[in-house]
């Protein structure tokens, strides 16, 4: 009786915690609750509850250390009651909703579905694990569970649950001999359901990587008769994870079956609902592993009609389904007809196509049939039969869009061509560049279409053309602001530059060709203009053509030539889109590899600086839009990160060990460059990165060039921040070797005596904007002298003096009023007396304004380091305080040197007494009575008792009491420094 109410206490106790957040709670109840039910036979209704339980927490059991508790209380009930913990457990995780088959697998429920997979794994261990209790209502239910946990898994879209799910079952089938075959019993008497499907597909994986295949035989009609019914018939259109896991039930499909059963009935289904048939279609053509030459006009007549559909997702995958088919033909003459079929579509044999997307689409799918795997002479024969087809379309084609698609398409086509070019399209390409049809795009795609036929073999008979692409370069270099020209002249001068080098005739025709896209001055196809409104395929093209003048004509970029092709390259490095970048940072690796690698890396570190030196980190809402629209400053904005990516690129030159010399110095470019404030928003460290990717040790490197590296640095003006951000990085990097140096550098500066004599009233010259006069006693003497009264003539008889004399006062008073300032007439004594003073003045501000620039970037030096805080600093403050307070009597250096003054309490207190050191610093600074304005807020304590309560913390922290307490060492550092003043109570 008594262990019966243990068992309950602590059922109820399980109840009421199973969902609490904390892991040692959970640990410790499941760990009481499986000492509970080990050996006992509980009720059938406490195994459901428990059971309920359980799944509840499915998608609150995030840890592993709970997951496990909670499977090893699961695996203990299961022992003591097997049969009545299956059944309630399968039924509970149905109840629940996991795995459920009209639910939408989603990355949680995928997680919570690959944990309840593992529990009927061990269900599988523990409840059955004989063949001969494999069997049976509760064997069939667990089965069809875990099809449908395993299918949720494989909706969740998540690889690490997907592959810890096939790693679950393939472990209890190879535990298992036999087990495998007894899941496709069990599965395949179930009553027929898609969604076991992919169960099934792993299932015959697994026989094919165990070479399992008697298993697979014995079940290939049925597999098949269940994907024909489940899969390929289905009235609801698969899922795409489906359709791919369930592929292996197709691989062992023979061809008489494919005949005989497949393709009726994919012809049939495309007649009926085309809608969902047609993505399982397009993933059998690509899983089946047979040769479907002889088929492939059967099916692309099914798959034709959906080239002309009116639904834009259809038609995208009749291209894809039309290009997994071809993937499975090499039979020549069956894809030559399977070509015919569909230009004779484009010309209208089933119906005139007037719309333009129908038009593009079967152009797309006559695309897709170059994806043919016909092999040898028979691929050339073919090629160019297809290339000759496009002829009569394009010569009739009228609308821009479908020509540029057309010849995109022809395009794909010519890729295939290895010995020779068609005569009759070498000739069409020379005639269309006369049509009125042929607009900028679509002669364009032509020259793009070229460049893909003539290479290699077939390079040479590019010749013929040769008159029409130079004459294409010559238009573009008389027009190039017109960018879509420029654009055709690009794609003509990377063929020209390769045929230069294929043939000595055609080189020698040349010469005004090098002229001009070598010329510095037009830099017809390196203008920022045209880098800037260059589409994707031109800045390609651009990049393609700066490779081939790199590496095949390097003796022409010679000087200033080779400067533009620098800019080009970092242009195309910094696109916004990532596979022209991508295209870029290949071409950029392959041409550092190359002789002269280091050169072309100055180059390029050189045209980056260009793009910084402009460039500022914006905020997204100067970037886009409320309504999500990229903005004008948006379009032209270089990301950061791209900006990282291309340095990261060219300080990767290779074969750096071999050359250390040219790598240090490599090293010492990037050194300010990586320290721009866009870059150091991306990654603060990237400068100590790139050293470590050249393998150069960072603090050995600045012992070795600090004497060179300190002076480029300070000597720059005005100093910028990329500078300051450098020489922090430098002072946390070797503090031992760069402090010195640094703190000499800050406090020459510092100590100049001419920032001492500085008086207040040239201090407020400075202040006076150039050209304004700031002593003005001389335009107030001649104003005076302007409206002397003594002597004033009389101008009527019937006024008297007194009376004239009130109307003149009367006439300036209205003036000052409005407002009106009359020019006072000076004379050429007065004149040249102001001159002199403006010439005073301005020779003073200039002095001065030399004197507050040097001051600053000094300061600005100390600033970032003081933010740095590197180990070391403190001992340099002494210095920097002796330095600091005969400057706080300058007009001009005391604003400057508040704010460092009270910045260097910071680097000596720790964060508990931070308050106390401002305090100090702030005391002294009034103590010290600056030429500046002081922080108002702690101005208004009575200096006399801000001295007293900074006195008495400082004792009462400095001085160790009987207790032994005390922090003597910020503290006492401090106090060091704090000037006499601050110690004796100042006079009232």
């Amino acid at each position: 009786m008594a262990a019966d109410t243990q068992v309950s206490e602590t059922l109820k106790r399980f109840a009421g915690k199973v969902t609490t957040a904390s892991v040692k709670e959970r640990r410790e109840i499941l760990s009481e609750l499986g000492k509970c039910v080990a050996g006992k036979d509980l009720p059938e209704g406490a195994v459901k509850g428990l059971c309920k339980l359980f799944c509840l927490t499915l998608h609150r059991y995030r840890d592993a250390a709970s997951r496990r508790a909670l499977q090893a209380a699961i695996q203990q009930l299961a022992e003591a009651q097997p049969e009545a913990t299956a059944k309630n457990l399968l039924h509970s995780l149905q109840s629940s909703g996991i795995g459920s088959k009209a639910g939408v697998p989603s990355k949680s429920s995928g997680s919570a579905a690959l944990l309840a997979l593992s529990w009927t794994c061990l269900l599988v261990r523990i409840v059955f694990p004989s063949r001969a209790k494999r069997q049976g209502d509760i064997w069939n239910k667990l089965v069809e569970v875990q099809c449908l946990l395993l299918l949720e898994v494989l909706g969740g879209s998540h690889k690490h649950a997907v592959d810890g799910a096939v790693k679950k079952l393939t472990k209890l089938w190879k535990e298992n001999p036999g087990l495998v075959e007894q899941y496709l019993s069990a599965i395949l008497s179930l009553e027929p359901n898609q969604n076991y499907a992919a169960m099934l597909g792993l299932l015959v994986q697994f026989c094919t990587s165990h070479k399992d295949m008697d298993v697979v035989n014995r079940h290939r009609s049925a597999l098949l008769d269940f994907y024909m019914k489940n899969i390929l018939m289905s009235k609801v259109k698969p899922q795409k994870y489906l359709l791919d896991n369930c592929a292996p039930l197709l691989r062992y499909m023979s061809h008489s079956e494919f005949k005989d059963l497949i393709l009726p009935t994919i012809q049939k289904s495309l007649l009926r609902s085309p809608e969902n048939v047609l993505e399982t279609i397009s993933s059998l053509l690509a899983s089946v592993t047979l040769d479907l030459s002889h088929y492939a006009l059967d099916i692309v007549k099914g798959l034709a009609g959906q080239l002309k559909s009116n639904s834009p997702r259809l038609m995208d995958e009749a291209v894809l389904a039309l290009q997994n088919l071809v993937r499975q033909c090499s039979d020549s003459s069956a894809m030559e007809a399977l070509a015919r079929h569909l230009f004779a579509i484009l010309g209208g044999s089933e119906g005139k196509l007037t719309i333009v997307a129908q038009k593009m689409s079967v152009l797309s799918g006559i695309g897709s049939v170059s994806h043919h795997v016909v092999a040898g002479p028979s691929s050339q024969v073919l090629s160019g039969t297809v290339a000759e087809l496009f002829i009569p379309f394009l010569q009739q084609e009228v609308h821009e869009g479908t020509l540029v698609h057309a010849t995109s398409v022809l395009a794909l086509w010519c890729n295939r061509f290895t010995t020779e070019v068609p005569k009759k399209l070498t000739e069409w390409f020379k005639k269309a560049f006369s049509l009125k049809t042929s607009t900028s795009a679509v002669r364009h795609a032509y020259l793009q279409c070229m460049l893909v036929c003539f290479r290699g073999d077939t390079l040479l008979q590019a010749l013929d053309l040769l008159p029409l692409l130079i004459q294409t370069v010559e238009k573009a270099a008389f027009q190039s602001t017109q960018v879509p020209v420029v654009t055709e002249g690009v794609a003509a001068a990377l063929l020209l530059s390769k045929l230069s080098m294929a043939d000595s005739q055609a080189e020698a025709k040349l010469s005004s060709f090098w002229q001009l896209i070598l010329d510095e001055k037009k830099q017809v196809f390196t203008s920022d203009k045209f880098l800037l409104m260059a589409s994707e395929d031109a800045l390609c093209t651009v990049l393609h053509l700066t490779e081939r003048l790199f590496l095949d004509h390097p003796h022409r970029l010679t000087g200033n030539k080779v400067q533009q092709y620098h800019r080009a390259l970092v242009a195309v490095l910094l696109s916004r889109t990532w596979h022209v970048r991508k295209q870029a940072q290949q071409t950029v690796r392959k041409l550092l590899s190359a002789l002269g690698g280091f050169k072309l890396a100055y180059g390029l570190l050189e045209e980056l600086k260009t793009v910084l030196s402009s460039h500022k980190v914006l905020p997204l809402e100067a970037l886009v839009t409320d309504a999500g629209e990229v903005t004008e400053a948006g379009k032209v904005y270089v990301p950061p990160r791209v900006l990282q990516e291309a340095l990261c690129i060219i300080s990767g030159v290779p074969g750096l060990e071999g050359d250390v010399t040219n790598t240090e110095q490599l090293a010492q470019e990037m050194l300010i460059i990586s320290h721009h404030p866009s870059l150091v928003a991306v990654q603060s460290g990237l400068w100590p990165a790139l050293l470590a990717r050249m393998k150069i040790d960072p603090e050995a490197f600045i012992t070795r060039h600090l004497d060179q590296i300190i002076p480029r640095i300070t000597t720059q003006s005005p100093l910028n921040q990329s500078s300051m951000n450098a020489m922090g990085s430098l002072s946390i990097l070797s503090p031992d070797r760069v402090l010195p140096q640094l703190i000499s550098t800050i406090t020459a500066s510092v100590q100049n005596p001419a920032l001492c004599q500085v008086t207040r009233e040239e201090f407020a010259i400075m202040q006076t904007p150039a050209g304004e006069l700031y002593d003005k006693s001389i335009i107030q003497s001649a104003q005076q002298d302007s409206i002397k009264k003594a002597n004033m003539k009389r101008e009527n008889k019937a006024y008297s003096f007194k009376e004239q004399i009130i109307e003149l006062e009367l006439k300036e008073e209205i003036k000052k009023k409005k407002g009106i300032k009359e020019e006072v007439q000076l004379t050429s004594k007065q004149k040249e007396m102001l001159q002199a003073q403006l010439d005073k003045e301005a020779q003073i501000r200039r002095r001065l304004q030399e004197l507050d620039n040097e001051l600053e970037a000094a300061l600005g030096l100390l600033d970032t380091i003081l933010a740095k805080n590197p180990s070391g600093l403190t001992q340099y403050i002494p210095v920097l305080v002796d330095s600091f307070l005969p400057l706080l009597k300058s007009p001009l250096a005391a604003p400057r040197i508040k704010n460092p003054f009270l910045s260097l309490a910071a680097c000596v207190m720790t964060p508990r007494l931070k308050a106390l050191g401002t305090l100090v610093s702030h005391v002294t600074l009034r103590l010290l009575k600056p030429e500046c304005a002081l922080d108002k807020s702690w101005c208004q304590e009575e200096l006399s008792v801000a001295v007293k309560r900074a006195v008495t913390l400082l004792h009462s922290h400095t001085i160790t009491s009987r207790t032994g307490k005390g922090e003597p060492g910020s503290i006492c550092f401090l106090l060091s420094q704090t000037p006499r003043p601050c110690l004796r109570q100042p006079s009232p």
